[in-house]
C-alpha cells in the first residue's frame, strides 16, 4: 500500500514549483493527472524549444528523464475552448486535490478556479502556488526564483562578502522548497483537516513567503542578538573558517562544519595544528590568519584523501560533488536515492532519476513509471469519464483535447 493511494489529484501546473508539489504527492501514491495544454499551441511550442525538444522522440526522451512528470498521467485539454468546461467538471467531481501555478485570477477566468471546484466538489483541496500569493501589492507581478529570494532576503545573504554582488544559486530555494515543498505540506495538512471536518479548503502558497519562513533561524539570530546579517559575514554563510569550503590539491573542494568546540578540536588535532584550538572564535585579524592557514593545509591533499583521513575523526566534513558524482555516491545508492527506470521508446531504454527521501516504514513511496508526454492518456481519461469513442473523436477534431 502507498500512503496516498486512492487520492486523486488534478495538476494544472506549468512550471517546477507546482509540479514538484504534485510529484511529491505522486511519489507517495496519489493518482496525479496533468491537465496540460495541447502541444500545438504557441506557448507550448515555445516551451518545447526551451526544453530542447525537437519532435516526438525528443519529447518522449525529455519526459522520461523529467522526474517532475513521473508517476503522472497526462490529459491535453484546451481550457480556452468552451467545451473543455464539461470535461473539467467531470474531472472535478471526484478530485481530492487540485493544484495550479498561474498568476492570481487566471484559473477563475478559465472557469477552473476554487469557487467553481468548490461548487462541484466541496471536499476538494485546492492549492494555488504563486510568487507572491493571491493578495497584496505584488500579487500580479511576474517573477521567478531569483526575484522571490531577493524579496525574502535570502539572495542578499548568499555570496563571499558584502562588498561583492550576491551569488545566484540554482532555483531550489523558492521554486522547489518555498513553492513545491511548502505546497505539498499545505495540501497534506488540508487533507488531514478534511478527515475531521469533511470539507476541503483553499491553500494559498506564495514562494516568497516560503523562503522567508525558512529564514526563521537567521531572523531569530539577527533580531535576538542585535546584529546585521550580511553576505559572507556570518558564521554559517562563509564568515567562519570552521564552517567553510576549501580547495584541495586536485582542484576540487572539501567542506568543513566544525561548529561544535569538540569538532573544532578534533579537526585541529587531525591536521596537526593543535595551536589553533583556542582560537575558534577569534576576532577579524586572527580569523583571517586561521582561514589562510586552513587554505594552505587543505591544498596538501586531494579531496578524496582528506575525506578518508577525516571521515572517522568525529568531524563534520563533506566532499563537494558535481551532480554526476552525487549520483554515484554509495550513501545515496544504498538509501535508494538513485533509481533506474525502464523507459520504453527511447534509445537508452532506461533512465536514472533521484529517489524518494520519505522513508516510511509501512507505506513507502515508489517511482512507478517515468514521465508521460503531453496527451498520452487523453483518450483513456475521457473513456473513464464516460465519453464514447464518437464523442472523443469529436472533441479531438474540434481541438478541445489532443492525444499524445
Amino acid at each position: 500500500m502507498l500512503a496516498l493511494e486512492g487520492i486523486k489529484v488534478l495538476d494544472f501546473c506549468r512550471n517546477a514549483p507546482g509540479m514538484f508539489a504534485t510529484m511529491i504527492l505522486a511519489d507517495l501514491g496519489a493518482d496525479v493527472l496533468m491537465v496540460e495544454r495541447p502541444m500545438d499551441e504557441t506557448r507550448a511550442a515555445y516551451e518545447r524549444i526551451v526544453a530542447g525538444i525537437d519532435g516526438r522522440q525528443d519529447e518522449l526522451r525529455h519526459a522520461s528523464f523529467n522526474a517532475l512528470q513521473r508517476n503522472k498521467r497526462s490529459l491535453a485539454l484546451n481550457l480556452k475552448a468552451a467545451e473543455s468546461r464539461e470535461v473539467f467538471h467531470r474531472l472535478a467531481v471526484d478530485a481530492d486535490v487540485v493544484v495550479e501555478g498561474f498568476r492570481p485570477g487566471v484559473v477563475d477566468r478559465l472557469g477552473v478556479g476554487y469557487d467553481q471546484v468548490r461548487e462541484i466538489n466541496p471536499r476538494a483541496v485546492y492549492c494555488s502556488v504563486s510568487g507572491y500569493g493571491q493578495t497584496g501589492p505584488y500579487a500580479q507581478m511576474a517573477g521567478h526564483d531569483i526575484n522571490y529570494i531577493s524579496f525574502a532576503g535570502a539572495l542578499g545573504l548568499i555570496g563571499n562578502s558584502a562588498g561583492e554582488k550576491p551569488v545566484i544559486p540554482l532555483n531550489l530555494i523558492a521554486d522547489y522548497a518555498g513553492g513545491g515543498l511548502c505546497g505539498a505540506v499545505g495540501i497534506l495538512a488540508a487533507l488531514m483537516a478534511r478527515e475531521k471536518t469533511g470539507r476541503g479548503q483553499y491553500v494559498d502558497i506564495a514562494m516568497t513567503e516560503g523562503v522567508l519562513y525558512m529564514l526563521c533561524g537567521a531572523i531569530a539570530d539577527a533580531l535576538s542578538q542585535g546584529y546585521q546579517a550580511t553576505r559572507g559575514g556570518n558564521r554559517l554563510n562563509g564568515g567562519s573558517p570552521y564552517y567553510n569550503v576549501y580547495r584541495t590539491a586536485d582542484g576540487k573542494y572539501f567542506s568543513i562544519a566544525a561548529i561544535e568546540p569538540w569538532f573544532w578540536e578534533n579537526l585541529c588535532r587531525s591536521i596537526g595544528r593543535e595551536d589553533l584550538i583556542p582560537h575558534q572564535s577569534a576576532g577579524d585579524q586572527k580569523r583571517a590568519e586561521i582561514a589562510e592557514t586552513l587554505e594552505g593545509v587543505f591544498l596538501t591533499r586531494t579531496r578524496d584523501e582528506w575525506f578518508e583521513a577525516l571521515r572517522d575523526a568525529n568531524i563534520s566534513v563533506g566532499k563537494v560533488y558535481d551532480l554526476e558524482e552525487a549520483l554515484r555516491d554509495p550513501q545515496a545508492i544504498q538509501r535508494g536515492m538513485v533509481v533506474e527506470l525502464e523507459a520504453p521508446g527511447i534509445s537508452e531504454g532506461k533512465v536514472i532519476q533521484p529517489g524518494i527521501p520519505f522513508h516510511l516504514s509501512e507505506t513507502p513511496g515508489k517511482v512507478r513509471h517515468p514521465g508521460s508526454v503531453t496527451g498520452q492518456h487523453t483518450e483513456e481519461v475521457l473513456t473513464d469519464l464516460g465519453y464514447t469513442p464518437i464523442q472523443i473523436d469529436g472533441l479531438l477534431a474540434r481541438g478541445v483535447v489532443a492525444s499524445g
